[in-house]
Formats: C-alpha cells, structure tokens, sequence
C-alpha cells in the first residue's frame, strides 16, 4: 500500500529510548502509524484514549501491506502493543478497532494558547501528566482539529453511498487522504462545500451508472487546487494592496519635495547669490 502523500503529525522525542525499543522494537513503526492515523480522542476513567481512524475495523492484511511485512509479523506486533499497554485492540467482525493508549496526538494543539515549560518532557506511552491532562482539560482547543476528519469522513460516506446505492464506509486510505487535507489547513466547512462540487461535476460527466468515485484521493486533486488557487489569489491581493499602500507613500514623498522647491527663498537659484547693483 504505497502512499505517495506525506503529512506531518506530532510525536514526542521521549518514545525514541533503549526503554521503549528494549518492550516493542521495530513494532514502533505499526505504533506511529497508529498515531498518525489518530482522527480523535475521548477520555474514559481518566485515561486519553486516540481514535485510529474513527475505530474502522482494520484486517492485518491491511496494515501488513503498509509496510511490506507478512501478517505475521503484523500480529506480533499488535501483540506486543497490546501486552506493554501501548493500544487497546477491539475485536470486530471485520478486523480490529485500535485505540492508542494516553494519546497526546491533539495535546499541540493546546501549545498554541498556552506558554509551555522550557523543561524538556519525554513521551510515555503509560503516563500522561497532571499538566497535560489539565491543559486539554481546560481548552479542549483539540476538539476542532480532532472532529475534523470525522466530518468530512461522514460527509464522503453519505456522498459515496448515495452514489453506489448502498452504504459504503471509508477505507484507512481514504482517512490518511482527509487527514493530510486537514493537515495543509483547509477549513472543514469549505473541504465539505468543494467534496460536494467534486462529486456534481463527476455526476454532470459520467456516461454510466456503474462509474462511481471509489476514493477521496480522487476528490484531493479537485480541493487542493482550489485551495492552493483560493491561497494564491490571496497573496496576490495582499501583494496588491502593499504596492498601492507604497505608491501612496512615494506620492506624498515627492509632494513633499516639490512643495519645497517652490518655496525656496532663493527661487530655485543654487551656488553663489550674486548682490543686486544699488
């Protein structure tokens, strides 16, 4: 499963120690998949739990192809995720619902309206301080971000459904695609109003009913070049304005000047002065 799209998402340095390599080795690698994939976080009994992907079932096939190893390899790692308490796997029909134990994923989010500690603080998987908890406690500035995904998920679902016939739920590539555009900073309402174009100009074209749009990557395209265009239009406003604020500023400048050469007591006249003959 190749992903040809990158994003970033936070982590903190604390997980990169012999502690947590000597309990999960390269397991590490499922475990920050999992972090990345994180569309939500509630708290139950005190503990922050993150949603991977809005709890949709995943198979171990799946998740053994993001990273080219055998689905051994996949359950053995879960196993060890799960037996040092660093997710909590749920067993459904269809796969398994992973939550990440003491997700901090969203708790960045709360940086950006309170001053942090200049104390270095590591990442623990198992522990999640009284200072953390109390900053998403009192801000939930989170909740936006952490919805976000969710929204346009549900939003793509009703679309895709209506459009195939019968209910249709988003795959995790489809997740990782609405991520990165919540990640680049495109407003959820907005992200919602082009989902909805990109599926009418497809419905105006398409010659046949069994043509259905089968991933959001095929919406992506259509939203960030509106939003990167909507992004350059901007800029080249902002530029605009600069340029006319500046021409003002030149203008009364040379004003200025001119007002002070036709006031001058020597009439314009420069060098020696010449005195008039009695």
């Amino acid at each position: 499963m190749k992903n040809d799209k990158s994003y970033p998402f936070p982590m903190y340095s604390g997980l990169l120690n012999s502690e947590h390599y000597d309990k999960i080795g390269s397991a590490l690698w499922l475990f920050l998949w999992f972090i990345s994939s994180t569309t939500k976080e509630i708290e139950k009994d005190g503990v922050n739990w993150g949603i991977v992907l809005g709890h949709k079932p995943l198979k171990a096939k799946e998740m053994a192809a993001l990273f080219g190893v055998s689905e051994k390899t996949v359950r053995r790692w879960l196993e060890l995720l799960e037996s040092h308490g660093y997710i909590k796997a749920a067993r459904a029909p269809y796969g398994l619902m992973i939550s990440v134990k003491h997700s901090k994923k969203f708790s960045f989010r709360s940086d950006k309206t309170e001053q942090r500690s200049d104390k270095e603080r590591s990442f623990s998987p198992l522990a999640l301080d009284k200072e953390d908890r109390s900053n998403i406690d009192k801000t939930k500035t989170y909740t936006a971000a952490d919805d976000a995904v969710d929204h346009i998920a549900k939003r793509f679902t009703q679309l895709r459904s209506a459009q195939e016939g019968r209910t249709v739920y988003p795959s995790s590539r489809d997740y990782q695609a609405i991520a990165r555009i919540v990640a680049i900073g495109v407003p959820v309402t907005q992200t919602i109003k082009w989902l909805e174009e990109c599926f009418q100009a497809f419905e105006n074209r398409r010659t046949a009913a069994s043509e259905t749009i089968k991933a959001f990557r095929y919406c992506s395209k259509f939203i960030e070049d509106r939003f990167f265009a909507q992004q350059a239009k901007k800029t080249v406003a902002i530029q605009h304005e600069r340029n006319e604020s500046n021409d003002k500023t030149y203008n009364r400048a040379d004003f200025r000047r001119a007002e002070k050469r036709e006031t001058s007591i020597t009439g314009g006249q420069t060098g020696r002065i010449r005195r008039k003959p009695v």
